[in-house]
């Protein structure tokens, strides 16, 4: 009894530690110098897709998978904690049929409930969503 309590402190906690991480990510962007480049530029729906035309960043896309969506995902390597059966894994998204740079876009640009709108940039979105395609199956 007492394990399963102990068990369930350490996943409440745990859950609050990524909670406050993802938190404290999204504030420290207000805290930054604004640098006017169209690649950091926040995007809405209309602008689904134009993050294909440059060649994305994996190594930071996966800084970016880790930091804000391992919390939910199984992001293509070990997870820290446990996450739930009902959430895709990124290799799964990767591999779904007809899966391009612009369909992850228009997602990470316009997600539908109950995963949160992270208002990520242009590179943010092109390098997560390369990030994502790096792990489809070659089956």
């Amino acid at each position: 009894m007492a394990s399963a309590v102990n068990f369930e402190i350490t996943k409440i906690f745990d859950y609050a530690r990524r909670l406050l991480i993802i938190i404290l990510l999204g504030s420290a962007v207000g805290f930054t110098p604004a640098i006017a480049q169209e690649d950091d530029q926040q995007i809405g729906p209309e602008d689904a897709g134009k993050a294909e035309s440059k060649t994305p960043d994996i190594k930071n896309g996966l800084i970016i998978a880790r930091a804000l969506c391992s919390t939910c995902h199984l992001i293509g390597e070990p997870p820290n904690s446990s996450v739930s059966a009902d959430v895709p894994s990124f290799p799964s998204i990767a591999s779904r049929p007809g899966q391009s740079m612009e369909r992850l876009s228009s997602w990470l640009i316009e997600p539908h409930p109950p995963m949160p709108n992270v208002h990520l940039t242009r590179k943010e979105i092109r390098d997560l969503s390369g990030y994502i395609l790096s792990l489809r199956s070659t089956q």
